[in-house]
């Protein structure tokens, strides 16, 4: 089985990656329009997009079924085809039964796109030996900012619904048959990073499963991929840092009105500060990761985000405000993408399950987070609930520490000739230090 070469994965998956988030940004828009059609209250509204949520949750195990069973390339395609189709036949539906499944498939399907997108990143990290998972994710919230500036432009000049959905459904469409055709096929390889086809990555693992068995040695039992701890830890991490993002998305702006008598009006440029500086930090991200090793850059992040949520909390000016959302974008900007691809790294779980694992708790936090963060704000105002996901980062470095020191070259990995050395230098710090 022969791999394309290595900027035709690499690009490929930068579609990939684009792909998932211009889908369901470009939902975002249409949005407005189904809440008037329908006539919904804020509650009802909340409850329709319940349904993509509950379909994304869903989505979250069974894509690493879907790529253990047909490797990345098609699911994604599947999945792109079936989103664009809903977002193709959103302005036609007047049923609104019939509309939450529409929305429920749309959820499942996205997401699918975005788990898969990130096996195959990590897959291919591995592979090309390249640092790419921060530029990955970069092109996640540069497809994200098309989508939504692109049908919010269209929709504001006029543009009919439909006529933007067939827009975004054919972006989706045009970018999955051109950009994307060089996909990894299979999520199986050997130890020299040679891919392998199902049947021989299971022939390969029930000859393991054998030859421990002859020697009186435990051999894994697909149960313990679920249970690693490790996996269970970094999922943890990355739910602390989803619901970081996800305070910026829908809270950073009541803070500004609320605690910094800002304009309502101009509220939403405190999220623009800091997705701004997140979306350029993650596209130079591997570049940095490259230069000064993984450990450090986790280490540095996560320091970024606390000062940043202590200068928009402790200094009452909306423009520390905007400084602290900056900050704390440049720091979110490359921890869960370095987490991806600590988490491929781990021997004893195949990526394709744990990097699944890994999503499916971290997007946990995209749930759960807003409603949470609006239960302690109510309870112990915003700014303190501020303080306290300063404090859950704080957490998100000592665990760093502890992977750190727990799995030693694996998360000091980084490749290219001034990676070696700073691989060489990272490796000689004391994991306490």
């Amino acid at each position: 089985m022969a791999l394309p070469s290595a900027n035709q994965l690499i690009f490929s998956n930068r579609a990939s990656f684009f792909m998932a988030g211009f889908c369901i940004a470009a939902w975002a828009p249409m949005i407005p329009f189904v809440k008037d059609r329908f006539g919904l209250d804020e509650h009802n509204l909340g409850l329709l997009l319940l349904c993509v949520g509950i379909g994304s949750f869903i989505s979250m195990p069974t894509s690493s079924w879907l790529s253990s069973r047909f490797g990345c390339r098609t699911p994604i395609f599947v999945s792109a085809l079936i989103v664009a189709l809903c977002l193709v036949s959103i302005p036609f539906i007047s049923n609104i039964y019939l509309l939450g499944l529409v929305l429920f498939i749309m959820g499942v399907n996205a997401v699918a796109l975005d788990v898969i997108s990130n096996i195959a990143g990590a897959l291919v990290e591995q592979v090309t030996a390249r640092n790419i998972m921060s530029g990955l994710h970069g092109l996640y919230s540069v497809g994200g900012f098309c989508g939504s500036l692109s049908v919010t432009f269209l929709l504001s000049a006029g543009l009919p619904l439909h006529l933007a959905g067939i827009y975004a459904a054919a972006i989706l469409l045009i970018v999955t048959l051109l950009g994307s055709r060089n996909l990894l096929t299979t999520v199986y390889f050997n130890e020299h990073n040679q891919p392998l086809t199902r049947e021989q990555y299971q022939a390969q693992e029930a000859h393991k499963r054998q030859a421990a068995s002859t020697s009186g040695a435990k051999s894994q039992s697909h149960l313990q991929y679920y249970l690693h701890p490790i996996v269970l830890l970094i999922g943890i991490m990355c739910f602390i840092m989803f619901m970081t993002e996800g305070s910026m998305l829908d809270w950073s702006g009541v803070f500004l009105h609320t605690e910094r008598g800002f304009a309502l009006e101009h509220a939403g440029y405190g999220y623009a500060a800091f997705a701004i500086m997140m979306t350029v930090c993650r596209l130079t991200g591997d570049k940095v990761v490259t230069k000064l090793g993984r450990k450090r850059v986790l280490l540095a992040s996560t320091w970024f985000i606390i000062a940043g949520f202590i200068l928009a909390v402790s200094v009452e000016h909306y423009l520390a405000a905007f400084i602290g959302f900056a900050l704390i974008g440049v720091g979110a900007s490359n921890v869960v993408p370095q987490l991806v691809s600590v988490t491929a790294r781990i021997k004893e779980v195949p990526p394709h399950i744990s990097v699944a694992i890994v999503n499916a708790i971290g997007f946990t936090g995209v749930l759960v987070g807003p409603a949470l963060i609006g239960f302690l704000a109510h309870a112990i105002t915003l700014s303190n609930t501020y303080l306290c996901q300063a404090g859950g980062v704080f957490m998100v470095f000592l665990l760093s520490l502890y992977l750190s020191a727990k799995l030693g070259a694996q998360i000091a990995a980084v490749h290219g000739a001034q990676g070696a050395a700073a691989a060489t230098a990272e490796a000689s710090v004391p994991a306490d230090r």
